[in-house]
């Protein structure tokens, strides 16, 4: 079962420190060498703010491009790294090995159902055409009420504006029903991307079922299920083989 946002608790803070402790954060970003510094340091940036406030990192599972600047910022501030990557970026030598829990799959789509099914909620750093896939897919799944967990952009120099600009169109023009404010967020630095992934998502209107799913809505296929599979499965459902 897909892990479910739900509102910090008592338990959910330090005595000592009074913040936030135990969510995990899934983050999108690149892996591309020899980007301009202001995004380097927005990785940074990030994974010291995750591990300031005691969230767990959940990511890609690389060492390298924004990835690996994220996931040693988030050890070098006392965080925990959760990494998961196929087995042919592992045999790449691409794997950050320090991470605290590093999960081999087989496959990129295994490797996104593992990352969803350990998220509380989605950050996208700015990224290339991987890190589009991931928060197009987590996009289009909380459009469909597949999930109901935040979902935030850190729009680092104005990486992200030509991708707002074309959701806006879409809405517009009746491509897509819902956008910025309600599918996702937008925030300028990283410490106001944190803000808005611990407060939780929008709420999108609509009657559902036990699992998250519109009573209306038809079984839909996820990036869980196989080809062969004799009929699609709700996200969360199949179980990923090592």
């Amino acid at each position: 079962m897909r892990r479910a946002w739900s509102p910090p608790s008592a338990d959910d803070r330090s005595t000592a420190t009074d913040k936030l402790v135990g969510r995990s954060i899934c983050v999108f970003c690149s892996s591309a060498d020899g980007l301009p510094e202001e995004y380097r340091q927005a990785a940074r940036d990030l994974g010291a703010e995750l591990a300031g406030r005691g969230h767990r990192l959940v990511y890609g599972g690389g060492n390298v491009g924004l990835m690996g600047e994220l996931a040693r910022s988030v050890h070098g501030h006392g965080g925990t790294v959760v990494g998961v990557i196929p087995q042919g970026l592992v045999d790449r030598e691409l794997a950050y090995d320090p991470a605290d829990e590093l999960l081999v799959t087989k496959t990129l789509r295994e490797r996104k159902a593992e990352m969803d099914a350990r998220a509380d909620a989605f950050v996208a750093l700015p990224g290339g055409f991987g890190t589009l896939e991931e928060l197009l897919e987590v996009l289009t799944l909380r459009q469909l009420r597949l999930h109901d967990r935040p979902i935030v952009l850190v729009n680092v120099a104005g990486y992200w504006d030509p991708f707002l600009g074309l959701v806006e169109d879409m809405v517009a023009q009746g491509f897509a029903p819902l956008g910025e404010g309600a599918l996702f967020q937008v925030a300028k630095t990283v410490a106001e991307a944190v803000d808005l992934a611990e407060a939780g998502p929008a709420p999108i209107g609509g009657r559902f079922d036990g699992r998250g799913a519109p009573v209306t809505e038809a079984a839909v296929e996820d990036w869980t299920a196989d080809p062969d599979d004799p009929a699609p499965r709700r996200a969360g459902d199949a179980t990923v083989e090592r």
